[in-house]
């Protein structure tokens, strides 16, 4: 057997692109190739392709002529992730069926004025389907789900939502009541779902006056969610 030492593995020379992406080239290009280049960032950078301050700033202009939606992460949710989210979205659709047939949520009934009160103006709690709505904070990725009914009548809001927050384990999902301090007004401004309550804020001003209020479980939430309901929508006849 020969003695001889094995010579060392030399890392293979990778020359550097010769592509220049200029502003003009990258204007050429649509969305998804524009994606497609910034996928391809971090090999090219790992294999000394593309120079790091070169990979930098090419990564900003990109992401420049992209919108917001198509460059967030999106990641692979686990089934058991989907499935509670199915859960939760049932539950909540089943509450708002229930409050609106006890309550004057419809336009039709806000502009009416019901119960001796005055026409006033109010937004469904669920979507066009009864179904809840999916927060924002998902697509902004500060939730891995965010599934909520939610009423307005004048400058008063009120709200349910199932929220889970990004990277948290399943088991710290929880429902959170949020709405304007004139209903929750005894609720910190700050909490980990103070964010999530801001973004249902239709103004500057209105963001400021949202609070957030984790609940224990269901139970609680919706029978706090309805007390302060009955604040903002009158009981039909």
């Amino acid at each position: 057997m020969s003695k001889a030492k094995a010579a060392p593995l030399r890392p293979a020379y990778v020359p550097r692109s010769q592509i220049i992406w200029t502003d003009e080239r990258l204007d050429a290009l649509d969305n998804e190739q524009l994606l497609n280049l910034l996928g391809n960032l971090p090999q090219q950078r790992a294999s000394g392709r593309v120079a790091h301050e070169t990979a930098d700033e090419l990564e900003l202009r990109i992401k420049a002529r992209l919108p917001a939606r198509a460059i967030a992460v999106r990641r692979r949710r686990a089934r058991s992730e989907v499935q509670l989210e199915v859960r939760v979205a049932e539950q909540l659709a089943s509450l708002a069926t229930d409050l609106a047939a006890r309550y004057a949520l419809s336009t039709e009934a806000a502009a009416a004025g019901v119960a001796g009160r005055a026409p006033h103006r109010t937004r469904a709690l669920a979507d066009a389907r009864g179904k809840p709505r999916v927060g924002g904070s998902v697509k902004q990725g500060r939730s891995a789900i965010d599934r909520y009914l939610c009423c307005r009548s004048g400058d008063s809001l009120v709200g349910l939502a199932f929220v889970l927050l990004a990277e948290r384990p399943q088991q710290e999902g929880c429902y959170v009541v949020f709405g304007t301090e004139d209903l929750l007004g005894d609720e910190p401004a700050t909490n980990d779902y103070a964010p999530i309550a801001e973004q249902h804020g239709w103004s500057a001003s209105a963001r400021a006056r949202m609070r957030a209020l984790p609940m224990a479980d269901y139970a609680a939430a919706a029978q706090r969610f309805e007390a302060l309901l009955a604040r903002v929508a009158p009981r039909l006849s």
